[in-house]
């Protein structure tokens, strides 16, 4: 539990290395503390919601879309803002799709949310399934435990938000509120209908070599991040969720899919994400040494976590049953 905690944050916040204290290991530390309620504390509230209500990971991915959804939204407030005075290359990210009557990138909203879906609680939560198969299909916390998550999600969330009215210069309207909960409530309303059941399959002795889905997670987690800014861009980086999405599918329904499978697309994921942090700019006021070092060693323990996931000992047996609970 603590390991999706803590380790949500870095997974959402630190492998791209845009950060301004990127590097200063004691700051660092500090964020992770900070915003383990944030990260953490949401995966593993949906986790909770996920496992009482008996569904599968359908309803966790679409959760994670209405976190995705809130946390520019209502949360850091990054979705409606014009300007931003701790990115210098805020325009070039939002003017080139800016849809002016909604007031929201295309591209940033798409991006945000996909983000949030694969790293801040996609990857933690895959990590914990297959890294700690004891605990698959049963409650982490209890009703004391979900009550203090809570309590510490709606407290970080509320320093978050009043940071982000500094930071982008602005107050979310009622409008903006509404439409942001009504798009958060229709994804909830999605997870409970059968797109949020358990898939259901016949076991099969049909593997996947580990490499492919570490392979896909890599990969598009690096295409992901080459995408340009632009409408072309916005084509680009949907047609890349499609496919990949279209690729797991079908892996899914005719090969043996496990969250020995899904642990392993889920580290590629991180791989790919940190091998990223090496290619974006170096935040004003970061050393160039202080950004490639921290780059360097989470690299390390990104690689050395895909070892764990991929050890032999992990693979469940050829007619193991799928897929297994989160």
């Amino acid at each position: 539990m603590l390991a999706v905690f803590f380790g949500a944050p870095v997974c959402a916040e630190y492998l791209y290395a845009y950060l301004s204290f990127t590097g200063d290991a004691l700051r660092m530390l500090g964020g992770v503390l900070f915003l383990g309620p944030l990260y953490g504390g949401a995966a593993l509230l949906i986790r909770e919601i996920v496992v009482r209500t008996h569904r599968g990971w359908g309803a966790t991915l679409l959760l994670a879309a209405g976190f995705g959804i809130a946390m520019p939204g209502v949360v850091d407030l990054s979705l409606f803002a014009e300007h931003s005075s701790e990115v210098a290359y805020w325009d070039e990210l939002r003017l080139p799709t800016l849809v002016e009557p909604l007031g929201i990138s295309m591209y940033n909203t798409v991006m945000y949310v996909t983000l949030h879906v694969l790293m801040s609680i996609g990857a933690p939560l895959a990590l914990l399934a297959v890294l700690a198969p004891d605990h698959r299909g049963r409650p982490l916390v209890g009703r004391t435990g979900i009550a203090v998550l809570l309590a510490l999600w709606l407290t970080t969330a509320t320093m978050v938000h009043f940071h982000g009215r500094r930071s982008y210069g602005y107050t979310p309207n009622l409008l903006q509120v509404a439409s942001i909960l009504t798009a958060v409530a229709i994804l909830i309303a999605l997870a409970r209908t059968p797109l949020g059941r358990p898939a259901r399959s016949q076991a099969t002795t049909r593997r996947i070599p580990p490499a492919v889905p570490l392979s896909i997670g890599v990969i598009a987690m690096v295409l992901l991040a080459l995408v340009p800014p632009t409408w072309l861009g916005l084509v680009a980086m949907l047609t890349l969720l499609l496919t990949a999405s279209g690729v797991i599918a079908w892996l899914s329904r005719t090969r043996s899919w496990t969250n020995y499978e899904i642990g392993a697309l889920a580290a590629g994921s991180l791989v790919g994400q940190t091998i990223m942090g090496f290619l974006t700019p170096i935040p004003e006021g970061v050393s160039a040494a202080a950004k490639y070092t921290s780059s360097t060693v989470l690299l390390t323990l990104a690689i050395a976590l895909t070892w764990a996931v991929l050890h032999p000992r992990r693979q469940p047996p050829a007619n193991a049953a799928r897929p297994a609970p989160i």
